[in-house]
């Protein structure tokens, strides 16, 4: 299904054919499959391209490219920080996108399963690896993850169709910054209290549309760090086999779930799992203190001595080549030549020594976007 990008961009591009000539399904909807999605009523023959960036790490190669992507297209190119932590760039032209896929891919990114009905962008905490409150770092298991679902950029026909897409989280901390009650599968990291087991809890069903409004609940099991890719991929296959394909309104995770009843449901996917799958019951956590979520944007100690990340705002995650190519500069000059994206649609830039910060605070990227926003 993805090979129909460079066919059709190749005809374009050669003239072999015309824009007009092509099929509409295959302008306004098989190209979802590749992440590719036609805005043809504010901007005809132009495509907003969905980017994969798991757990929102971005290096600064990696910003490089996607302005490379975008610059040419001048006023009709920008792109966008998303809810998953995410990139979508926007004005790419058909006759280009082949070309902008393949280099997507070896940067270690990729726009395919993006679209259509799959698993969205993969998210954990921005501050992983950095933050000493977390539990796990998330980043190497989301990496994995990743590759594992999509074929390692190039697409994964068992699931580029399922009854409907999934949104996919592990959160580390009490903060919660990837929002598992908003997510259909969510795992949250929590220490057994019995036996200081590292286990991850099991929520399932959140999210939010103009028929229905769920948060997230439990599903009444916890899996180990093993357990979490093998158990990620049983539940979709899970999903994909038995989940309702008709009324597009009830077809979301939670429906299947539902309908079957949490411990039938928990039980079909661990006997999917393999015999003799066990999963752990899900672990009480109790706290002895309370716990005010943190504000990501401003300037922090990370957990590594001498190193901050600076939060940065950006409104309505709007960007521009441009500001792609000072997001860059700015991780390569004062940083470790990589930054985060978060849900919120900002970024963070990380590893900042100390000795850099005061200079860094002062670069003229952050007139534009703001450290420290306060109210408008």
């Amino acid at each position: 299904m993805w090979t129909e990008v460079p066919e059709l961009a190749k005809l374009l591009r050669e003239g072999n054919t015309k824009w007009e000539d092509l099929s509409l399904d295959d302008v306004d909807i098989r190209m979802k499959f590749a992440g590719m999605f036609h805005r043809g009523k504010r901007t005809p023959k132009r495509f907003m391209m969905r980017l994969k960036l798991p757990n929102g790490e971005v290096t600064s190669e990696q910003f490089r490219y996607a302005a490379s992507c975008i610059k040419p297209y001048g006023a009709d190119g920008c792109a966008d920080i998303t809810t998953r932590a995410n990139l979508q760039l926007r004005g790419v032209k058909l006759e280009d996108a082949d070309r902008i896929i393949e280099g997507l891919i070896a940067h270690n990114m990729t726009s395919f399963q993006s679209g259509m009905d799959s698993v969205r962008n993969l998210t954990g905490s921005p501050i992983a690896g950095l933050d000493p409150h977390e539990l796990y770092d998330t980043r190497p298991i989301l990496y994995e993850m990743n590759n594992v679902l999509f074929g390692n950029g190039r697409g994964n026909e068992e699931f580029a169709n399922l009854p409907r897409k999934l949104n996919i989280c592990i959160s580390p901390t009490r903060d919660d910054f990837p929002h598992t009650q908003i997510n259909d599968l969510g795992f949250e990291a929590v220490k057994d209290p019995a036996s200081g087991q590292l286990l991850f809890n099991v929520v399932v069903g959140g999210y939010f549309s103009g028929q229905r409004n769920i948060m997230s609940v439990p599903l009444g099991v916890a899996v180990t760090e093993e357990q979490l890719i093998p158990f990620t991929v049983a539940l979709l296959r899970v999903f994909r086999d038995h989940g309702p394909r008709g009324n597009r309104a009830k077809t979301r995770l939670i429906w299947l779930i539902e309908q079957l009843g949490f411990e039938p449901f928990a039980n079909l996917v661990a006997e999917t799992m393999g015999p003799g799958t066990k999963l752990h019951a899900a672990v009480h956590a109790t706290h002895d203190t309370p716990w005010e979520r943190r504000d990501l944007l401003g300037v922090h100690q990370q957990k590594q001595e001498g190193l901050n990340w600076v939060g940065v705002s950006v409104p309505a995650g709007r960007i521009t080549a441009e500001d792609l190519e000072d997001f860059a500069r700015v991780a390569d000059t004062y940083g470790g030549s990589t930054a985060r994206l978060t849900p919120e649609e900002n970024i963070l830039f990380v590893n900042i020594p100390d000795a850099k910060l005061q200079a860094m605070l002062t670069d003229p990227l952050f007139q534009k976007f703001k450290v420290n926003p306060g109210m408008w």
